[in-house]
């Protein structure tokens, strides 16, 4: 009787850390997906940036973008390195390089923790079903349990 009572509260405890395990895999798994969202806008952010900073370089004919109201035209053939990364930054505003790096950042930690939470939850359900295994046996052997 003292075993059966002994694994029942196991059982208990692993129920408790179950629904704890669950809540947490919750957690991680929404911010994961809303960081997720954020750098994927700026990925492709990046994307266009890269696009507009290649065709700046490499300018066939004469460009133009804006900024701050005032009309850039970059003369064919006449790039540099500086004058393409504001030609990009003129197109493509919304990138934000230290963002991008501090999403990517914390996609790989959201993904660590969601993995963690995810495994354990597994490793919990395996134990939760030996413990009832085990509970259910125990019951039976002191005729508490009828099968």
């Amino acid at each position: 009787m003292a075993n059966t009572a002994a694994l029942l509260g196991n059982l208990l405890n692993t129920n408790a850390d179950i629904n704890y395990y669950t809540q947490q895999s919750i957690y991680w798994n929404a911010k994961y997906e809303a960081n997720h969202a954020k750098l994927e806008k700026q990925v492709k952010y990046e994307e266009k940036w890269e696009s507009a900073f290649d065709s700046a370089i490499d300018n066939t004919k004469d460009i133009s973008a804006y900024i701050n109201g005032t009309k850039m035209v970059i003369k064919e053939g006449n790039t540099n390195e500086m004058l393409a990364d504001q030609y990009a930054h003129a197109k493509v505003d919304q990138y934000n390089e230290e963002l991008s790096l501090e999403l990517a950042d914390l996609d790989m930690e959201y993904d660590t923790m969601k993995t963690m939470y995810d495994t354990m939850l597994e490793e919990l359900r395996a134990q939760q079903e030996s413990e009832k295994t085990a509970t259910s046996t125990a019951a039976q052997d002191t005729g508490l349990l009828q099968a």
